[in-house]
């Protein structure tokens, strides 16, 4: 193994502490969830091994995440196997649509506007929080919006919910009203999305992962394992920071926004990793039926086609 390496993964187990839940998740949604999405315990167990957490670690997370219905479990004899459940294989495509998506989406200067009014109380507070999760912020009471909102999604999200009765969308245009001051959409903007957080985050998640770029590019030979857990720790940086990114328009965000940076960091990174670190997860990782499938075609379409 590269001690160079070596350095690299224990300073970024160091960057902030390890959320058990995130880190197993990382690894069903970047390493798994294209090869059938299951896995046995004893081969997670020996995977998360590699990052210096134990058994018990292990235990710990994916029953958090079983009891939230993020993970199913099934024992055969004396194994345990954990797979991703059918009622969040939805949520885990569209993160993995944010997380490897290359380039900045149009928008035609249209806001949606979700009115939430007529929502049963008790149903308000999931309804604002899964809009947040499509990016959307609450800019008056009752009243969230977003700048070209993904229909489909929207819709989607009000079916599974039942609040399709409930719930009032409008759509609205930003008129040119020529008072001759700074327009006022930055401010609101600003004052609604934590852009300047997340900005931060970008710019700490860049510092990190930038000096492992030259050591990738110039190594003689990658070890599988240290591959395997460079991918996942980059992986799980990043989508702590993009998933709370509401990726607006560029229309909309500050001057030098960090992200496009962060994402071009990424997609290098992983090209350089993905094929050592499928090494590793083919050697360790053990479904009820045998060894891992092979990825699906939509592994190798991430972040604009994988380099093979």
């Amino acid at each position: 193994m590269d001690s160079r390496l070596s350095h690299f993964i224990q300073q970024a187990l160091d960057y902030e502490t390890v959320s058990g839940t995130s880190l197993i998740m990382t690894i069903f949604g970047d390493s798994l969830a294209h090869r059938g999405g299951g896995i046995s315990l004893a081969s997670l167990i020996e995977l998360v091994a590699g990052f210096g957490f134990g058994e018990r670690f292990v235990r710990t997370s994916v029953f958090r995440l079983a009891k939230h219905h993020w993970l199913s479990s099934e024992r055969i004899g004396r194994l345990s196997f954990y797979r991703v459940t059918d009622s969040s294989v939805h949520r885990f495509r569209q993160a993995e649509a944010r997380i490897y998506g290359i380039g900045q989406r149009d928008w035609d200067g249209q806001w949606d506007l979700v009115l939430l009014s007529s929502v049963e109380l008790e149903a308000k507070a999931q309804l604002r929080k899964e809009l947040e999760w499509l990016g959307c912020a609450g800019i008056a009471p009752n009243l969230m919006a977003y700048p070209g909102l993904d229909q489909g999604k929207l819709r989607q999200l009000l079916l599974d919910l039942d609040m399709a009765e409930q719930v009032v969308v409008f759509r609205a245009r930003t008129p040119d009203l020529s008072l001759g001051v700074a327009p006022p959409l930055p401010r609101m903007v600003s004052v609604n999305w934590p852009l300047e957080d997340i900005s931060q985050r970008y710019h700490e998640f860049l510092t990190l992962y930038r000096p492992l770029l030259p050591l990738l590019e110039d190594g003689a030979g990658l070890d599988p394992a240290q591959a395997f857990q460079l991918r996942t720790l980059l992986i799980y940086h990043y989508r702590r920071v993009l998933l709370k990114d509401p990726n607006l328009p560029i229309g909309l965000l500050p001057a030098n926004w960090p992200g496009a940076a962060a994402q071009t960091l990424c997609a290098n990174i992983y090209n350089l990793l993905y094929r050592a670190a499928d090494e590793h997860l083919w050697a360790t990782g053990r479904t009820a039926e045998g060894p891992l499938p092979p990825a699906g075609p939509a592994f190798y379409r991430r972040f604009g086609g994988l380099r093979q």
